[in-house]
C-alpha cells in the first residue's frame, strides 16, 4: 500500500467514525472517543432509570431566586423525577472498510478483522460500516453485533486466531447495504444474520430494554 492508498484509508476510517458519532448521538448516546488505540474506539454512555427502567435524560428543574427563574440540572429520572440516574456504558471497535470493486457495479468486496476483539462479555460490540464512496455523498452500512456473536459466522478456535492479518471476514455487499454472501453446511456457519440482526441494529446496544 502506497502513501497516497494509506492516506485514503485513514480518511475512510475517520468518515465512518464520523458518520457512526453522529447515528449514535441522535439516539441519544454520549460518545467518547480513545486518544490511545487499546482495541476500544469508543465508549459510549447514557443515563438510565433503575426504577422505571428506561433510559432518560438528567430531570431539568426550575425554581424562582432573587424574583427570577432559574434552571437546575438534577442527577434524577425525567421520568419519575426522584430516582437517582445511572450511567451505563458500551464499549466499540469500529472497522470501516471500502471494499474493492467487482465485475458488478453494485457489488464490494469487503474484509473486516473480528479476531482482536471477541466473546468479551454483553458490552462490548463491534460496529463495522461499509462505505460506498463512489456515489455524490458517500453512503454507510453499518453492521452492529456483540462480540460473543463472532462464532455465528467465523472459527474463533483456530490457533491463530488472533494474528492480525488472519482468519478475515470477506463479505460481498451490495450498494444498498445486503450481504450476499451464504453459510454453507459444511461449515455451519451463518452469514444471514448481517441481513436480519446485525444490519443498523443500535438497538443492540440497548440491552437494559431487551432484558426486560
Amino acid at each position: 500500500m502506497n502513501e497516497l492508498e494509506e492516506k485514503k484509508k485513514q480518511v475512510i476510517g475517520l468518515y465512518g467514525e464520523m458518520r457512526l458519532s453522529m447515528e449514535l448521538h441522535e439516539l441519544g448516546w454520549q460518545v467518547h472517543r480513545a486518544y490511545i488505540d487499546e482495541g476500544i474506539d469508543f465508549t459510549i454512555t447514557k443515563y438510565y432509570c433503575p426504577v422505571c427502567k428506561k433510559y432518560s435524560n438528567q430531570y431539568i428543574r426550575y425554581t424562582d431566586r432573587n424574583h427570577k427563574k432559574v434552571k437546575c440540572v438534577t442527577n434524577l429520572c425525567e421520568h419519575c423525577k426522584e430516582t437517582e440516574l445511572e450511567v451505563i456504558s458500551r464499549y466499540l471497535q469500529v472497522k470501516t472498510s471500502e471494499g474493492i470493486k467487482t465485475k458488478n457495479e453494485n457489488v464490494r468486496k469487503f474484509s473486516f478483522h473480528p479476531k482482536i476483539r471477541y466473546n468479551t462479555g454483553y458490552e462490548v460490540f463491534y460496529v463495522w460500516i461499509a462505505v460506498f464512496d463512489d456515489t455524490k455523498e458517500k453512503k454507510c452500512h453499518f453492521y452492529i453485533l456483540n462480540t460473543k456473536d463472532v462464532e455465528i459466522f467465523d472459527n474463533i478456535n483456530l490457533d491463530t486466531y488472533q494474528i492480525t492479518d488472519n482468519q478475515k471476514t470477506e463479505l460481498p455487499i451490495r450498494n444498498d447495504g445486503v450481504v450476499l454472501k451464504r453459510g454453507s453446511a459444511s461449515t455451519g456457519y451463518d452469514y444471514s444474520v448481517f441481513n436480519n440482526r446485525f444490519y443498523n441494529d443500535f438497538g443492540a446496544l440497548e440491552i437494559e430494554i431487551k432484558e426486560q
